[in-house]
């Protein structure tokens, strides 16, 4: 991963030396999961599930997302992310829109630049 593309990471929210950390330096290996990460489909379900208003399900797409964006670094999609766990698990549902536009905005802005790698 060429340095261009880990400043805009950063620039996208993205803890790039944390994630780096946590996989002991290993480069390859963080762009690999990062290339994985395009293919997660967690985001999606999440978007699926609300717009049925299967809640528990978008609870754990929400959930596994945080998860997923934590230990990749991906900070400020997890952030954006923790709002619309913490409102499904509170079966708050009154600002999912616009909790959700933010975790769109997040997710959008990473899918961008992964898009590209691999």
């Amino acid at each position: 991963m060429n340095q261009e593309i880990k400043e805009q990471l950063s620039a996208a929210g993205m803890n790039v030396e944390g994630a780096l950390e946590r996989l002991m330096n290993n480069e390859m290996l963080l762009e690999r999961l990062l290339i994985k990460f395009k293919a997660d489909t967690n985001f999606a379900g999440l978007e699926k599930a609300l717009g049925e208003n299967k809640y528990e399900e978008a609870f754990h797409f929400a959930h596994t997302l945080k998860g997923v964006a934590g230990n990749l670094g991906m900070e400020k999609l997890m952030d954006a992310d923790s709002l619309v766990v913490e409102r499904l698990r509170r079966q708050d549902y009154e600002g999912m829109e616009a909790d959700m536009a933010a975790l769109q905005e997040a997710y959008t802005q990473i899918m961008e630049i992964l898009q590209k790698i691999g």
